[in-house]
């Protein structure tokens, strides 16, 4: 609401109007309701806030002096709750119900509710079934390249299942929620039933690809993160919770890459976790040659490696490079670091070097 518009229902009032924001969690703290929507009000004994518009944890709305009588506030708040409708750009019916149940996911994970059920009253909780498949999307585009809600659905649909829901987040972030359909449409080997292996690298795979799909269509830069089938109706919170973090730690960790699965960040978590000056000690105490990774072959050549399972064979089909200069690479690392990666323990503390290097190098 512009500051025009706040003057003139000022002056309908006969009371102060301004602009505020207000924290999800003071708004509980002051008595609002848990999951608050626009149009709501909360009445203190000087002024009453009321919801324009719910953006995550934050609340924008307007601050009124003094107090409103009940039908005022009942006829202001139906205001603001059509208003707020054709606010969407006379939204479909589906976008709205999807941003209503993005906006419930996000004040749940703000208050840290993993384990809250979406609750009946949102429109979407029946399109919810066992078993479906969610991908976080954080795509920044250049521009006014940014699709609508309507183009990005669209555009997803081609590539996974019509029954798919799309959900926005927060800026530039969207949940999509798929049948576990997709899996089996992916399969090339028509395996009715698909291992713990396979279906992890099949969903890799459906990730990548809308990936690719998203930037060959609106360019800019794009991350996918992928999780196996859930029940979204009891995990949603949850899921989303992990695969935010997974691509925080996919970023951190691993520049370059866009697609994040949680599967593969196990040690990453482990390391975010643990003190920056115990981590800065560490890499200082264990490494023989200070400028060890600086040297993008040496980089190049742990990463296949560690990607390959420690597989000298598979290494050097990957970097395609002969077998034996692949040892000679190794037998390097080995004189200047100390450290054999080919023995398992040598391997653990390379890599876990490795990845702190990677992060403490960007401080």
């Amino acid at each position: 609401m512009n500051k025009t518009k706040l003057q003139q229902l000022g002056q309908l009032l006969n009371a102060s109007v301004t602009a505020k924001v207000l924290a999800g969690s003071e708004w509980v703290a002051a008595g609002g309701k848990k999951h608050p929507e626009a149009g709501d009000a909360l009445q203190t004994e000087n002024s009453c806030f009321m919801i324009t518009r719910v953006d995550g944890s934050d609340l924008h709305g307007m601050e009124i002096g003094g107090t409103l009588t009940a039908l005022e506030t009942k006829l202001l708040g139906w205001a603001l709750q059509q208003g707020g409708m054709k606010s969407l750009s006379a939204a479909s019916d589906l976008e709205r119900q999807a941003k209503r149940l993005g906006d419930w996911i996000q004040q749940s994970v703000a208050a840290g509710e993993w384990r809250a059920e979406v609750p009946d009253r949102m429109e979407l909780r029946n399109r919810l079934f066992d078993g479906m498949v969610p991908f976080l999307l954080l795509c920044e585009q250049v521009g006014d390249k940014e699709p609508s809600y309507a183009e990005l659905e669209k555009t997803i649909r081609t590539f996974i299942a019509d029954d798919t829901l799309l959900i926005p987040l927060r800026e530039h972030e969207w949940l999509v929620l798929s049948s576990d359909s997709v899996l089996s449409e992916a399969d090339a080997d028509g395996d009715e039933l698909l291992g713990p292996e396979e279906t992890k690298e099949l969903l890799g795979t459906l990730a990548e690809g809308l990936q690719q799909l998203i930037t060959g269509e609106w360019g800019g830069e794009c991350h996918v993160a992928v999780g196996e089938p859930i029940v979204p109706s009891e995990n949603v919170v949850r899921i989303v919770s992990t695969l935010r973090e997974t691509m925080f730690l996919g970023r951190k960790f691993h520049v370059g890459m866009q697609i994040h699965l949680p599967w593969l960040v196990h040690l990453e978590r482990l390391l975010s976790g643990i003190p920056e000056t115990v981590r800065s000690r560490f890499v200082e105490e264990m490494m023989g040659r200070p400028d060890l990774f600086t040297d993008s072959e040496t980089v190049a050549t742990l990463d296949a490696f560690f990607s390959m399972d420690c597989n000298v064979s598979e290494t050097a089909k990957k970097l395609f490079i002969h077998r034996n200069t692949l040892l000679y690479r190794l037998d390097k690392i080995k004189h200047e670091a100390g450290l054999d990666v080919r023995s398992f323990n040598d391997a653990v503390l390379v890599r876990i070097l490795l990845l702190l290097y990677k992060v403490t190098k960007r401080k």
